[in-house]
């Protein structure tokens, strides 16, 4: 029996006794496979009042079962809440075309009960009166033949409102090969729309205090965090709620997955005066959480060049740091923190003291931590380092010592192991050439075998990771498990080609996006990166003259005014550069030029920028560049396909890799240069790919005298 918990249950009431008395009797009453929602869903009425659930018991033996408890006092009050929650459900559920068998019946069927100690003739929900009256409903209510896995899975995904995050396909089929493009996407679809346990059960479950999630980019984080303040906000409308980030391309889509999941529920949209989605930083000109904590608090604002004398590598830390001196005022009820492994140490303080309560286990902080986005950074930073410690030098933050506090199998730490981003083939191919391990030297590594099972990998030879000795880790298929392996292979999903130019690359490329049309992919599925950030302009220039011709449009976001231009656009193909695409994914993804990034390929910022261009598909993976420095990236995505799903390789030295990362940093002065001049231009406000363009004319301007 699994349970998805939303609300703390008091350990001595009557809450916690159904518990107990479902956990003990799932055997003899078919729920074995059940799921038991404490406190899920929430619906809200026509006065924007939130109807709740108590229990809710998806059985494929049962159906749909609503179970409310309740004393004499509350008893006509909780009938009608029963009866409007009914009312809800089972007009959700009637809305698929799946769950309807005809106007008048449901594949999954909806009954709902009061749990009492006196009955009302008056009620309109039957009241069960005791334990064993519990015990023999659910008996009595047992099906002759059990609900399809299907009919399950439809319901299951309506309940918790992942169905809400699934735009509605519109794709029909051409055909019923199984292994076309169209097909496959269809199917992969319908997969990603329905979330594993571990995603459902922490976008649902609330608890009170800190909580840290963790797991690979494509794992989920995001839209569980979407999920979760989209729920806060049904539960308690009241309360005051921060959604922040570090890339500014989320902001749309933050919006929009918190908007529909909101909507699913409600079928208005959020109160947005109660929900702030900030980026950590902001500026005169964009709110941020850190120049909106100054504002309020009658801060002076550090300026950059301040910022910059401080700390001129990261001078976004000094202004944190700065914010720190002061004591800020409370303002959130609920902070929820994406890409928590790009932002320092100093923020986090900043979101401490902006959350409501007295000591750290009152505060309700959330954070979603990328294990490998940042390049796979070895060392994980603890809750004392983030937070800091208190007066007396206690952290301020202690996970292990909150969680004390927590039952029914509610956690504070929780890992996403699986991967619904991108096949496994793909995504450890992504891990091969993020870590380097079939090139001439590894330019990082994870530490320990605990590391790699976090992220979902097995240690199957040197589980010690012996320096010097053949190391063996696989990718267990479970943790990758979108079928789409079952219909291609490896060559089919992912691919190299070689040119002499870049106009017979985007030639190339044009025809390869243009086939995928014929094949049922609509422009929208296909991404376009460029890893050659001097060239990026003239690529995609090229590009969208080619696929014009083709009579198909494109979405350049690097000739957009915008300063954050829609990353998808519908009928248009998206151009865009690594930076961009961060935080975005397509079914089919073209990354371009990868011979540019031959020099700097021992760089931890080169892997890193490989990782997260190959990593934004969710199917097909085209790789291309031009001449001999291409086929030295191609050799060694080959070989990673050729022992996936291992990784094998030799464990390198760590403190040899750091010692060789520092010497390849300070090879030359003008690198501080440069960093200090991208920190000035980001400043001003310049995005990326403007940095890009800015760069790329001084290289120019170097080059030509």
């Amino acid at each position: 029996m699994e349970k998805i918990i939303a609300k703390e249950i008091h350990p001595n009431g009557v809450d916690n006794e159904i518990f107990e008395l479902l956990e003990a009797e799932q055997d003899s009453l078919g729920l074995t496979d059940a799921i038991v929602y404490y406190g899920f869903p929430i619906f809200k009425d026509y006065e924007a009042k939130p109807v709740e659930s108590k229990f809710a018991i998806l059985s494929k033996l049962h159906g749909l079962l609503l179970l409310q408890s309740s004393n004499p006092h509350r008893l006509v009050e909780d009938d009608e809440n029963l009866t409007q929650l009914f009312t809800f459900v089972e007009s959700a559920l009637r809305k698929s075309k799946i769950l309807r068998i005809n106007k008048k019946k449901l594949a999954v069927e909806v009954e709902s009960y009061i749990l009492a100690d006196t009955d009302d003739d008056e009620l309109e929900n039957e009241v069960i009166i005791s334990h064993e009256g519990l015990k023999n409903t659910l008996l009595e209510a047992k099906r002759d033949e059990p609900i399809s896995q299907a009919h399950f899975d439809e319901a299951r995904s309506i309940i918790e409102g992942a169905k809400a995050l699934t735009k509605t396909s519109k794709r029909t089929k051409l055909n019923d090969d199984p292994t076309s493009k169209l097909n496959i996407l269809i199917e992969l679809e319908k997969e990603i729309s329905n979330f594993d346990i571990d995603q459902r059960k922490t976008a649902i479950s609330l608890i009170n205090g800190p909580q840290r999630i963790r797991g690979l980019a494509g794992s989920g984080k995001t839209v569980v965090l979407a999920m979760k303040a989209a729920h806060i906000h049904l539960q308690y409308p009241e309360k005051r709620i921060l959604f922040t980030f570090y890339t500014k391309s989320l902001y749309g889509l933050i919006t929009d997955m918190l908007s529909r999941f909101y909507r699913h529920f409600s079928g208005n949209e959020p109160n947005w005066d109660n929900i702030d989605i900030l980026h950590a930083w902001g500026g005169r000109y964009v709110d941020g959480v850190c120049f909106n904590a100054c504002s309020d608090n009658s801060l002076s604002i550090m300026t950059f060049d301040q910022a910059k004398s401080k700390n001129s590598k990261d001078p976004f830390s000094a202004v944190c740091a700065r914010i720190n001196e002061h004591k800020l005022k409370p303002k959130y009820d609920y902070i929820l923190i994406d890409e928590a492994q790009d932002l320092p140490n100093e923020f986090f303080r900043i979101c401490y003291d902006l959350a409501t309560g007295e000591r750290g286990e009152d505060k309700n902080i959330v954070w979603a931590y990328d294990e490998l986005q940042s390049i796979f950074n070895v060392y994980q930073r603890t809750p004392a380092e983030l937070f800091g410690n208190d007066s007396r030098g206690n952290p301020k933050v202690d996970l292990s010592e909150f969680s004390r506090n927590l039952r029914n199998g509610q956690s504070n730490d929780l890992i996403l192991h699986k991967c619904y981003r991108n096949p496994l083939e793909v995504l450890v191919t992504a891990h091969a050439l993020g870590f380097a391990v079939y090139s001439d030297a590894p330019v990082q590594m994870l530490e320990n075998r605990e590391h790699w099972e976090d992220v979902g990998y097995t240690v199957r030879e040197n589980p010690d990771l012996t320096i010097g000795q053949e190391v063996v880790i696989r990718r267990d298929r479970k943790n990758s498990p979108l079928s789409i392996g079952e219909y291609q292979t490896s060559q089919d999903l992912v691919q190299c080609q070689r040119f002499d130019s870049l106009l017979d690359e985007v030639t190339w490329i044009a025809e390869e996006i243009h086939g995928a049309t014929q094949e049922g992919l609509i422009p929208e599925d296909i991404l376009v990166i460029c890893l050659d950030d001097r060239n990026a302009k003239r690529y995609f220039s090229r590009l969208s003259l080619e696929l014009s011709e083709r009579g198909i449009r494109s979405n350049n976001l690097l000739s957009s005014a915008a300063a954050a231009p829609p990353f998808h656009l519908d009928s248009m193909v998206t151009l865009s550069t690594v930076h961009r695409a961060k935080g975005n994914e397509a079914a089919l993804v073209f990354t371009a030029g990868i011979d540019a990034l031959y020099c700097s390929k021992q760089y931890r910022e080169t892997r890193n920028k490989l990782f997260t261009a190959f990593t934004r598909t969710k199917a097909w993976l085209r790789v291309t560049g031009m001449g001999e420095r291409a086929e030295s990236f191609f050799n060694e995505i080959h070989e990673s396909l050729e022992k996936c799903p291992d990784l094998r390789f030799i464990v390198p030295d760590n403190a040899e890799i750091e010692t060789i990362q520092r010497d390849l940093e300070s090879q030359t002065p003008l690198t501080k240069k440069l960093h200090g001049y991208v920190a000035e231009l980001e400043a001003q406000g310049y995005t990326k790919e403007e940095i890009q363009m800015e760069l790329s004319f001084i290289a120019d301007e170097k080059e030509n005298g």
